[in-house]
């Protein structure tokens, strides 16, 4: 079929549980654009739209396969998500309007704004046709989506990495009042009918314009090492002068790469991780607060770390493999780069299938990270950013409440919203319930359970602290200084709006819960 791209978006209406089809755009008789989606021609579950920004006015030949009536719609804009759409969507957890996501990627600051890319499936609710989606925010709570960043190309999709402004110019590609923007990602070859044969390399895009459009270097920064290698993080090592990239090889290998022009890279060291693999970070932290003791963290996509020192050559371990996250969803975090107050923010996803809502999988919170002495062992820790108080509409404190087998605590929250913080003591267990979720605690087992996952929790000096961000389709749970952290998804039932906490005997110290609006709802 031969068409012309009249308006900027064709829309792509979809059924979740149909059959596949194969979308190619071709040019002159050369693919430059393929996707993948559930098309159909009635009773849609969804409608996606297809961004052909760079093709307007162009005429082109679509191919679908297999075969399917096809009737093109274009629009010069997509049509705004009705209430039943979103009645799921999360109110603090970052969800792309429409389509899925997974991996954020490119996190940094810039003339003001946070910049969050990741990846992005625009077209369904499934892993598949990965693009780097974008998103701006002032204040890493409130997301404003912006225009596809990048797009699969010839030579593979669009996989994860990383972002650095590049303030000195060391590249050469400034072009004018504005500090470059470089996006370090990896092409996945051979992820597509477009890349079919072609290897995974480590490429770079950048902006010269403030951020409104990328455009791809010429020629990859890293040629393919290994099958798989990906997930480029940059960051600048200020004693020597020098950036550092961290990448995973394959299996659970990383290396570290340097250069000082971000351009040429140079190969100077090899890590195994055994319990992780993918999406490595690579950064210090201050011990207890103390900037005169530094360590360095190397993570990995399922939160396993080791802490460490790094003098510009080579990491070593000077920790046992460590783990942060215990709960059954939470992956790939990275942390932020340029945040001008200096702390080390991270965030990560969780992949959440939400039932009929046109979007899957969800940011989390973003967290302040830090180094934390407990219990006479160093620890990474996490806990929610301080913005996150931006959504609070009306916080309820208690204090000093005793609990027992005939008198549980009990409070009616009003939205799908709330962070709840929580020191319990004088316990021997304990039970919290709110929305269908239930978070369970035994001090003769030492353990933390909340659905089938367990985490290792005793309490420092006799109190229980927990911090719970809880969702409609996500909580988060924070524990013993945010050395434990439980990523939990879950489908929300809103009806169970009573926050319940049972015990044989028990004294909650302190509780605050604090109802929260949506993200979306930007000033």
């Amino acid at each position: 079929m031969e068409i012309t791209v009249s308006k900027r978006f064709l829309r792509v209406p979809v059924k979740f549980d149909g059959t596949s089809h194969k979308f190619t755009f071709s040019e002159n008789g050369t693919p430059v654009y393929k996707f993948d989606a559930v098309y159909t021609e009635e009773n849609a579950d969804a409608v996606y739209y297809a961004d052909l920004r760079d093709y307007l006015g162009k005429t082109m030949t679509v191919t679908v396969e297999p075969e399917c009536a096809f009737t093109l719609v274009f629009e010069d804009a997509m049509t705004p998500l009705t209430a039943e759409e979103t009645v799921l969507r999360p109110q603090l957890h970052f969800t792309a309007e429409r389509g899925w996501i997974n991996d954020p990627n490119g996190l940094t600051y810039y003339n003001g704004k946070y910049l969050m890319f990741y990846q992005h499936n625009p077209v369904a609710v499934t892993w598949e046709n990965m693009h780097w989606g974008y998103a701006v925010s002032d204040d890493l709570i409130h997301w404003h989506e912006k225009n596809i960043a990048l797009f699969p190309d010839e030579n593979g999709t669009m996989f994860s990495g990383s972002s650095v402004i590049d303030t000195r110019n060391v590249t050469g590609l400034k072009e004018n009042d504005n500090d470059v923007i470089l996006l370090f990602y990896t092409c996945a070859g051979s992820t597509s009918e477009t890349s079919k044969g072609k290897p995974f390399t480590q490429n770079l895009a950048y902006s010269t314009d403030g951020g409104q459009t990328f455009i791809k270097y010429e020629k990859p920064l890293i040629e393919q090492i290994c099958g798989g290698n990906r997930d480029p993080k940059v960051i600048y090592y200020e004693p020597d002068d020098v950036y550092i990239m961290s990448l995973y090889l394959e299996k659970h290998n990383f290396a570290l790469f340097k250069s000082r022009n971000l351009l040429d890279w140079e190969e100077i060291q090899r890590i195994t991780m055994a319990e992780d693999a993918e999406c490595p970070d690579f950064y210090p932290l201050a011990v207890d607060n103390d900037k005169s003791k530094i360590k360095w963290l190397f993570t990995a996509a399922s939160d396993r770390y080791y802490i460490g020192s790094f003098n510009g050559k080579k990491f070593t371990a000077e920790s046992k493999l460590r783990r942060l996250n215990y709960g059954n969803n939470s992956y790939a975090a990275q942390s932020w780069s340029h945040v001008p107050d200096g702390r080390r923010i991270r965030t990560a996803f969780a992949t959440v299938v939400i039932p009929g809502m046109p979007f899957g999988s969800v940011m989390n919170v973003p967290q302040e990270m830090s180094l934390k002495t407990i219990k006479g062992e160093l620890r990474l820790c996490a806990m929610p950013v301080k913005e996150i108080e931006k959504l609070y509409r009306k916080t309820d404190r208690f204090a000093d409440v005793s609990v027992d087998s005939k008198n549980p605590f009990s409070f009616r929250t009003e939205g799908k919203c709330c962070d709840i913080e929580l020191n319990i003591e004088d316990c021997s267990s304990f039970l919290i319930s709110l929305y269908g979720m239930e978070i369970e605690y035994s001090k003769e087992k030492g353990i933390l359970r909340c659905q089938d996952k367990e985490a290792p929790v005793n309490g420092i000096d006799g109190i229980i602290d927990l911090r719970i961000v809880i969702d409609t389709v996500y909580a988060e749970i924070f524990a013993e200084g945010g050395s434990v952290f439980m990523g939990m998804s879950y489908i929300q039932n809103s009806s169970l709006n009573n926050l319940k906490i049972e015990s044989e005997k028990a004294v909650i110290k302190k509780l605050s819960v604090s109802d929260m609006g949506k993200f979306w709802d930007c000033p």
